[in-house]
């Protein structure tokens, strides 16, 4: 359809605005598609200079009424002068019928002779009635009415332009997500999870079985060979530093007093730690070397490597400065945690890793750490 419209950008008053008037102004009759987002309505208070007839995209219940006036109108309306003409065809009609346009009726004009659709009709009327008789038509003057209507369309002109707003936060925002993930996916082919063309590889195979803790170190410490030196029961105390995150001590070294056995696994997985977030780094996500790895607490060691070799939970819970019920949830996810690498193992064909943490499953899973219910 073809409306008289005005550029929304004619009501900014800034300096910049006012400076590009002329040459919006110059451009204006260039312009021969609108939208709802770019152009409003034309009103008896906007200049005729400004106003231009614009090509709009409507759907059938944008249309309220249909006149039983007729015009004429150029195949090709791309031209300023034929939608020019077309503006002062309008004024012409408006002119000869002062009191309102004729409608055309749909029983005697369009044949419509539904029974539903005189429901409707009846329906219309009875809503003009209502409309009629409303505070705004019988308690208000002209201008008061005018002057709130003004008001409500201006606020529907901000909620519009608010809603165009908020769909280009959204289009920024998952711009910022795309950065991430190819930033993401650049960590993954530095560490050999996927290859050039984004082929997941086997440690990417790997790293997709676990879920409970960091899977980059993880899949680090099983391709680096590290757990095929240690026994079960080291091997179980190392993975309770990736999940046990409350801090039991402030010395400077927090492997300090461990002894050796247990010492030297927690140094290689610090150092392949700081493997991992250095090529994260390099890769422009933004962490921060030592927070990365101090997430990585060898405050458990002691006490899960006496649970693997049999002691009871009052001889390990002194080995512990947390609470009870903080050891047993974090001897749970850890048991968790190895499931999941036995699942791992499993999946690249390495069964002897297999075997291993399925029997470090089996010295976990015992006692009331496990227990339904403390009740039974």
């Amino acid at each position: 359809v073809l409306l008289a419209c005005v550029d929304r950008h004619f009501d900014d008053n800034s300096l910049d605005a006012k400076a590009r008037r002329e040459e919006d102004l110059a451009n204006l009759g260039l312009l021969w598609r609108g939208t709802a987002r770019h152009c409003r309505p034309s009103s008896a208070e906007d200049k005729p200079n400004i106003v231009s007839m614009r090509e709009f995209t409507v759907g059938l219940d944008s249309i309220d009424r249909i006149s039983a006036v007729r015009l004429f109108v150029p195949q090709d309306t791309k031209p300023h002068e034929a939608r020019k003409n077309i503006m002062k065809s309008l004024k012409e009609v408006q002119r000869r019928f002062p009191d309102g346009l004729p409608l055309l009726d749909p029983v005697k004009d369009l044949k419509i002779n539904v029974g539903e659709f005189n429901k409707l009709l009846e329906r219309a009327s009875e809503l003009k009635e209502r409309l009629a008789s409303h505070a705004l038509s019988t308690e208000m003057d002209e201008s008061e009415r005018l002057k709130r209507v003004s008001a409500y369309e201006r606020k529907q002109d901000r909620m519009d332009v608010a809603r165009a707003l908020r769909r280009e936060a959204r289009s920024c925002q998952t711009m910022v997500m795309k950065d991430d993930l190819r930033k993401m996916k650049r960590v993954l082919k530095e560490l050999g999870h996927v290859d050039g063309s984004g082929v997941i590889q086997t440690k990417g195979r790997t790293a997709c079985e676990i879920n409970t803790a960091n899977e980059l170190v993880v899949v680090e410490l099983v391709f680096a060979g590290v757990f095929n030196d240690l026994t079960v029961e080291q091997s179980v105390a190392l993975l309770s530093c990736l999940i046990f995150d409350e801090r039991t001590k402030d010395d400077d070294d927090p492997a300090q007093g461990l002894k050796s056995y247990l010492s030297g696994p927690y140094y290689k997985l610090i150092e392949l730690a700081r493997s991992v977030v250095k090529v994260a780094i390099s890769c422009k996500i933004e962490l921060n070397e030592d927070e990365f790895v101090d997430k990585f607490n060898p405050g458990l060691m002691e006490a899960v490597y006496a649970w693997c070799k049999g002691a009871k939970f009052i001889e390990v819970q002194k080995l512990t400065g947390t609470f009870e019920g903080s050891t047993i949830r974090a001897l749970r996810r850890l048991e968790e945690l190895v499931r999941q690498l036995a699942s791992a193992s499993k999946a690249i064909g390495n069964l002897e890793l297999q075997e291993k943490f399925e029997k470090g499953s089996e010295l976990l899973k015992r006692d009331i750490v496990f227990c339904s219910s403390l009740y039974l």
